[in-house]
């Protein structure tokens, strides 16, 4: 599933692509993947501009010169393409934004979890769905603010987008391996220095993930994402990588390196 850091790329292309151009038409394939009425896209966005985009965690608001913010959620498996012929339009462009430039933006959503919205504005949309600021805008703060009175394990809460909005299944893991937290560790146990210590790995990874583009072998070699496969080697300790589930998600770590508490 793209995560903060993918959606980070979409956002830089989105900008680079997409940007003052006004809106012609507006075509989807699959009603399923909207969640506002085709109509309203159409009425609201067709003969506005996009002027701006703002990145939430794993959402892209692109702001417009009309009424309302558009909403992206990318899924599994959505991505962006920016295209002249309409006959290059790809397969699963299943949403196809046109523009007066004559060059079209499609919304690509081969398996068909991402979709699209339309908000009143960001602030709304935030408070509507409890969505946290974005991880990467996060002061330590806040972190352990929203973290007050939580019992469940740290793999869980940082998957909570209520929390840190953007941290993902792999970003989770890759977090407290650095921060050398167990998985299962409840946050009630942990130290404020132990909190600070996954604060300051998910900062660093995040800023890593952007540098590198999302691209992850081009990640430093000591990274856990190299690594985050059952019997893998530890970098730190050479015992095997385990897995098991938290949360219900599948979750890897190493028991030498991230001992419980």
């Amino acid at each position: 599933m793209p995560e903060l850091p993918e959606i980070e790329t979409y956002k830089t292309y989105f900008d680079s692509t997409s940007l003052h151009q006004k809106v012609t038409g507006f075509d989807c394939r699959d009603d399923r993947l909207l969640k506002a009425p085709e109509n309203d896209f159409r009425e609201y966005l067709v003969g506005e501009e996009f002027t701006g985009t703002t990145r939430i965690g794993k959402y892209l608001f692109v702001h417009t010169t009309g009424k309302k913010v558009l909403v992206l959620h990318f899924g599994m498996t959505g991505n962006l393409d920016y295209y002249k012929d309409p006959e290059d339009r790809p397969k699963y462009a299943h949403i196809e934004y046109a523009f007066a430039s004559g060059f079209q933006l499609g919304f690509l959503n081969k398996r068909k979890f991402g979709w699209n919205d339309l908000a009143d504005s960001v602030e709304e949309y935030k408070e509507k769905t409890g969505l946290s600021d974005d991880a990467r805008d996060l002061s330590f703060e806040q972190f352990e603010e929203s973290l007050s009175g939580r019992s469940a394990p740290v793999k869980s809460i940082l998957l909570d987008q209520s929390v840190a909005a953007g941290i993902g299944n792999w970003m989770a893991d890759e977090i407290l391996y650095q921060a050398r937290i167990h998985p299962e560790t409840r946050v009630n146990d942990m130290t404020s220095s132990q909190l600070k210590e996954v604060f300051r790995a998910m900062k660093h990874l995040i800023e890593v993930s952007i540098e590198k583009q999302a691209v992850y072998d081009d990640f430093p070699d000591d990274f856990f994402i190299h690594i985050r496969k059952e019997g893998a080697t530890c970098h730190h300790t050479g015992e095997k990588i385990r897995k098991t589930k938290v949360g219900g998600r599948s979750t890897y770590y190493c028991p030498e390196w991230q001992k419980p508490i």
